[in-house]
């Protein structure tokens, strides 16, 4: 059977078998403690169980053991690799419970990730050399062993951070193994493609529970592998010359996270702060305030993923172009959702473009918009934005409605833009 049928297989399974196993695992969760409580950084108000990221865990790695024993399906050179990979997805898996039941300090997470990464070198899974979009590939040496070991805990904290609101952490994983599949899928490398089929398809189970009826949580455990996983992969890619545009994929598929952690580091040491004092103005956060509802944060950011995604996808494959467009329509759609919310955002409080899309990159923190204060938790934030969409359409109605009377008493001049007239006839507006 050809590999590309087996991936597809291999994706399929995982996903039918993730979505199966959450009812029952969420069960469990709830039995053994397995919870995230309620709390100002998150919009549940009861316990949520946070198994989901175990069922990743093990869909994905049955997978991996099916191909392990298929013959002929893994070359004798990649046993190893993804013997490894699967016993220190584990150790993260079990890391992460621990830290979901015990709420471990984040130097004991950083120190057993690290001791994972340098075990993860040891069995030989470790970055060789990386080729930049132009120039010869370029060998690391010793260098090469410091680097894993950064690129591990990188992308495994990264993920875990992004992991504020239902789909997006696993949608952003989802879309960095889709990417990496198709790296995969165009430079023939079938261990590649098996191991991104498997990694996305426990994905997008986890994801049809989360993102639609928000019922069960990735948790540490699922967020710290799912970076491990994408690492890995792209580690694996990187040990192919023709695949060896991996590790530039896959950081273009995790630049929101990246970004995120960027800005919250310029954030913390502009405040004050501690790097490691929670607080709630990551990326997320600031799409709330800004007016739009969780799920379309959360869509807005896959729509910047994939964009990214799909940029160096165009600049490392062939039919380049055909990614590069598709990336721009995405990014065209994003841009819509953002001047969407400006608009409305001009009715109901006189917002200016230009100190919204600073307060966006994370440039400034002193925007506050209508009744959410700047400590608000994530809860109030939501209970604000659905505040101001019913005001903004109690303002559209009564615009409308007033046109229609002057219509018909004849008094009706030519149609002004609702947001002008909104703007003007509106006193409670707050002005910046």
């Amino acid at each position: 059977m050809p590999t590309v049928v087996w991936s597809l297989a291999f994706l399929g399974g995982t996903a039918a078998a993730s979505w199966f196993l959450i009812v029952p695992a969420s069960g469990l969760g709830l039995r053994l403690g397995l919870v995230d409580l309620p709390s100002t950084r998150r919009t549940r108000a009861r316990a949520i169980p946070t198994t989901g990221g175990l069922v990743v865990y093990v869909t994905a790695a049955a997978a991996l053991v099916v191909a392990l024993f298929t013959p002929g399906l893994i070359g004798r050179e990649f046993t190893r690799t993804f013997s490894a990979l699967l016993f220190g997805g584990s150790l993260i898996v079990v890391l992460g419970m621990f830290d979901d039941r015990l709420n471990l300090r984040p130097l004991v997470k950083l120190i057993v990730q690290t001791a994972v990464a340098i075990t993860m070198v040891r069995a030989g899974v470790r970055i060789e050399h990386v080729r930049f979009l132009v120039g010869p590939t370029v060998e690391l040496g010793w260098m090469g062993a410091p680097l894993t070991v950064f690129w591990f805990v990188a992308l495994m904290n990264i993920v875990n951070l992004i992991d504020g609101l239902d789909g997006l952490a696993s949608g952003i994983a989802s879309i960095g193994a889709l990417t990496l599949f198709v790296v995969g899928l165009l430079n023939g490398f079938g261990e590649l493609m098996i191991m991104m089929a498997a990694v996305l398809g426990a994905s997008i189970g986890f994801l049809l529970h989360n993102f639609r009826e928000g019922n069960v949580y990735l948790g540490d455990g699922g967020s710290m592998v799912l970076g491990f996983f994408i690492a890995g992969g792209a580690i694996v890619g990187s040990g192919s010359d023709a695949a060896s545009e991996a590790l530039l994929v896959t950081f273009a598929a995790m630049a929101v996270p990246t970004f995120d952690v960027v800005t919250t580091i310029v954030r913390r040491a502009r405040s004050g702060l501690g790097l490691m004092t929670p607080d709630r103005s990551h990326v997320h956060h600031r799409l709330i305030r800004f007016g739009l509802s969780p799920r379309r944060t959360v869509i807005a950011l896959w729509g910047v993923t994939l964009f990214f995604s799909g940029q160096m996808l165009g600049q490392v494959t062939t039919h380049g172009v055909i990614y590069v467009l598709l990336s721009y329509a995405i990014a065209a759609y994003v841009a819509k959702i953002v001047l969407d919310q400006h608009r409305k955002n001009v009715k109901t409080l006189r917002s200016d473009l230009r100190d919204e899309l600073a307060y966006l990159v994370g440039a400034t923190d002193t925007v506050i918009y209508g009744d959410c204060p700047p400590d608000a938790t994530l809860r109030q934030m939501i209970v604000s934005q659905i505040r101001r969409e019913a005001r903004f359409r109690r303002m559209v109605r009564a615009e409308l409605r007033r046109r229609a009377l002057a219509r018909r008493s004849g008094e009706a001049g030519p149609d002004e833009p609702l947001d002008e007239i909104s703007a003007e006839r509106d006193p409670k507006k707050t002005a910046h």
